[in-house]
């Protein structure tokens, strides 16, 4: 239903040569019961999390940090199960890291740019037909 980022850092302590390995990882860091809506308040949960997006070897970090609110008919259990085991139910993990990638990985196309480096994902590409043949591979 929501996302708010609170803070986003990026750092470059060297400038990328040769083969870089980009790896991108959502982390939920802790779940909250609130309330929300207008005029017919829903129970949701409050979801922190922390998007850290590495380029290896010790080349780049980007890391955003903030919250995305979830509604659905699985919040009771949702806020139990990360009061015992520090999970949510796969249901939901799923969904909201899966929310995590489309947003944060598209915020990190255009922060990757202004820092000069590759970016998080693979675009598609078109190449003339004789080219198609070499491989041509990327690693991320």
């Amino acid at each position: 239903m929501g996302f708010h980022i609170k803070s986003i850092s990026a750092k470059r302590k060297t400038i990328p040569k040769g083969r870089i390995d980009i790896n991108s990882t959502p982390k939920i860091v802790s779940v909250t019961k609130s309330k929300v809506g207008l005029k017919k308040k829903e129970d949701s949960l409050n979801i922190s999390f922390e998007f850290t997006t590495e380029y290896k070897p010790g080349i780049a970090e980007i890391k955003m940090i903030g919250n995305v609110m979830y509604l659905g008919n699985k919040v009771k259990i949702g806020v139990n199960m990360w009061k015992k085991e520090k999970k949510l139910p796969r249901e939901i993990e799923v969904e909201v890291k899966n929310f995590l990638f489309r947003k944060c990985l598209s915020i990190g196309i255009d922060l990757s740019e202004q820092m000069n480096l590759p970016p998080p994902l693979l675009f598609p590409r078109i190449m003339p037909k004789k080219e198609r043949e070499a491989d041509l591979r990327y690693i991320g």
